[in-house]
Parts: structure tokens; C-alpha cells; sequence
């Protein structure tokens, strides 16, 4: 009586697994998706390329200056080490008991430079931060909902950006582009 039990209990776990990996398919491929060329959508919203190109040339300027100040920098303490020939694997410290007590107060107020650079480089980071932040997440925010909005409404299970995908594709459907559809709702 056990053996039977057991063999009808396999007989219905084997039918059900049939029927799982008959409903995985459906599962996966009955979900509706689409794609965006999401730097198409960006550029057709209003003011982004300009919102971008003010923040891409702030860097600009901010790394150009930073970079100068450091290189600057970098000439003044290669000047005053020169004179006293680093030897191979000398540290920094040892040299400073080898240098004058002047010279290690310049390297002392290069090194305080250093820091000020540094603490510039981040102030400069959180500026344009702030910058992205105010002007440019917003219209990210944006179209990130008209997107959701329009998935909503057309039953869609995910959307895509096609400049993240496009490496892992083979082939994807044309009729799955809704970049027209997002451009024309972030018009209206």
C-alpha cells in the first residue's frame, strides 16, 4: 500500500512539473515589453542639451583649474626635492631629517596646499552635483514618469533603454519602439 502511495505521489509531482514548465512560456513571453532610445527622448526635452552642456562646460573649467593648481603644485615640491636626491625607497619622511628647516616648511605649506586643492576638487564635485540636481533630475523625473504612465496604460511589463541593451542584442522587434510615443506625451 506505501509503494502505491508513493508512485501516485511522483506520478502527480511529475504531472505538475509538465504543467509548470509548460505555463513558463507563457510566463515569460506573454509580458508585454517595449524600448526607448532614451538619448532621443533626453535631447527632445526641452533645454537638456543646453542644462547639460552648462554643467559639461562647468566641469570643464573647474577640472582645468584644479589640474593647473596641482601641477603647479607638483613643479614647486619636485623643485625643492630635486636638491636633496631621493634615494631608491626613501621615504618622505626621511628625507625631511636630510632638509633644511626652511625647505621643510615649504614642503610643510605644499603639503597644506595639497589639502586645500583636494578640499576644492569636492566643493567643485558637490557644486556641480547641486547643479545636476536642480537642473537637470528634474526633467529625468519627467520623463521617467511619462514613461511609467504610458507602460501603465498600454499593459506594458517593462521598458527598455535601447543604448542599454544594445550590446546584449541579437534582434529586437521595431514595433516595440515607443520613443515616438514618449517624445510627442513630453510635447503635450
Amino acid at each position: 500500500m506505501y509503494n502505491n502511495l508513493k508512485t501516485n505521489y511522483l506520478h502527480m509531482k511529475s504531472k505538475m512539473l509538465l504543467v509548470l514548465l509548460a505555463l513558463c512560456p507563457v510566463m515569460v513571453f506573454g509580458q508585454k515589453m517595449a524600448y526607448v532610445y532614451s538619448d532621443s527622448v533626453l535631447l527632445s526635452v526641452p533645454g537638456y542639451k543646453q542644462k547639460t552642456s552648462k554643467i559639461d562646460s562647468l566641469r570643464q573649467v573647474y577640472t582645468k583649474e584644479i589640474n593647473a593648481g596641482i601641477a603647479g603644485m607638483q613643479g614647486q615640491y619636485d623643485k625643492l626635492i630635486e636638491p636633496y636626491a631621493l634615494k631608491k625607497n626613501e621615504t618622505l619622511p626621511e628625507v625631511k631629517k636630510r632638509m633644511s628647516v626652511s625647505d621643510t616648511l615649504r614642503l610643510g605649506l605644499l603639503e597644506k596646499e595639497a589639502v586645500q586643492w583636494q578640499g576644492k576638487r569636492m566643493s567643485y564635485e558637490r557644486m556641480l552635483q547641486n547643479q545636476y540636481n536642480q537642473d537637470i533630475q528634474p526633467l529625468l523625473d519627467k520623463v521617467n514618469k511619462v514613461i511609467a504612465e504610458y507602460a501603465k496604460t498600454a499593459s506594458l511589463s517593462a521598458v527598455y533603454s535601447f543604448e542599454q541593451l544594445r550590446s546584449a542584442l541579437v534582434y529586437i522587434d521595431p514595433k516595440q519602439n515607443i520613443t515616438d510615443i514618449i517624445i510627442r506625451r513630453l510635447k503635450q
